[in-house]
């Protein structure tokens, strides 16, 4: 599938905004039509002809039609490359600048509605709780942004340290249960409780569950039921979070943890969102010794799981 995807100019000139010969695999393939082309030749014309002159021409025009086309694609790969780094470090910036003001409206609104609620009408306090709310969606994308930048010029700073993944996903249970149950979704956990602590960093193994989970409730319909479970398999705490919901569409899978991809029947069912939470999460895991991964079927459901290696005895907080 991932081949069949290369192969297609088209929507590889739609991701990257470049006219389809402008495309690294049409400028490689046809370097390397050209080069069997010229080989091909070069084979006959040696044999016909008796002259090495000739065939000394012919591999020339071979080398200096593979230098043009080869230089081709390095010149577009680092027009790339310094596009997506001065657009990480406009990002960075943008995020920084949004922080200041954001963070304000939110202690301004939290100030009028602990000192002075009481001076407000309903529908004067209405709008400040939905001022409110808007503001702390728009801190919490500010943030993802940032992390994104972090991530992106290798930056994001974690703690590692001994975590108890079990109780991370009971306060992170416990704080979505309202909205689940707005939505008449079930959710069941099950673990041991002598399960051993893990390597991480709390604050981010945090943001991961609530990411799944959050996902999980979003992309269910009504009466649906999301299954939590943590086993042990080897040196490693494994978490599996199943859904019976919308699913992912087979072809659309290998782009999941793509920077702010949404399939297009989550879209159906969810118009918000911004596609780098679970960007994000793999980053987080990955980068704390982890693997995360998986398995959809479109209108039967997901199971996205991640593991992490365990705390060994001696292991101290760093």
């Amino acid at each position: 599938m991932r081949f069949v995807n290369d192969l297609n100019l088209k929507k590889q000139a739609e991701e990257l905004g470049v006219e389809i010969w402008q495309t690294p695999s049409f400028l490689v393939l046809m370097l390397g039509t050209i080069i069997v082309f010229v080989m091909t030749a070069t084979y006959y014309i040696s044999r016909v002809y008796d002259n090495p002159e000739l065939v000394i021409v012919s591999e020339s025009v071979v080398v200096v039609v593979f230098l043009i086309i080869g230089n081709s694609i390095i010149r577009f790969i680092n027009q790339v490359i310094r596009l997506n780094k001065m657009k990480s470090d406009f990002v960075s910036v943008a995020s920084h600048q949004l922080r200041t003001p954001l963070s304000a409206i939110k202690w301004e609104t939290e100030l009028l509605l602990s000192k002075f609620k009481r001076g407000l009408n309903k529908k004067q306090l209405k709008n400040i709780e939905n001022i409110d709310q808007l503001s702390v969606r728009m801190i919490r994308l500010v943030n993802d942004l940032l992390d994104v930048a972090r991530i992106d010029q290798k930056r994001l700073v974690l703690r590692k340290e001994s975590v108890d993944l079990c109780k991370i996903i009971e306060e992170t249970i416990s704080e979505m249960a309202p909205i689940a149950k707005s939505r008449n979704i079930e959710i069941t956990s099950s673990w041991s409780k002598n399960n051993p602590k893990i390597i991480g960093d709390t604050i981010r193994l945090k943001m991961v569950v609530e990411n799944l989970l959050s996902n999980a409730i979003k992309y269910t319909t009504n009466r649906g039921k999301i299954d939590i479970k943590v086993v042990k398999k080897d040196n490693s705490l494994i978490l599996s979070i199943k859904d019976n919901g919308v699913g992912i569409p087979e072809e659309q899978q290998d782009r999941v943890f793509d920077k702010f991809f949404r399939s297009d029947n989550v879209v159906k069912y969810q118009t918000e969102g911004t596609g780098l939470g679970l960007y994000i999460s793999k980053s987080i895991i990955e980068q704390l010794g982890g693997k995360i991964w998986f398995q959809s079927v479109e209108n039967l459901g997901s199971i996205f799981s991640f593991s992490l290696p365990t705390n060994k005895p001696g292991d101290t907080k760093s």
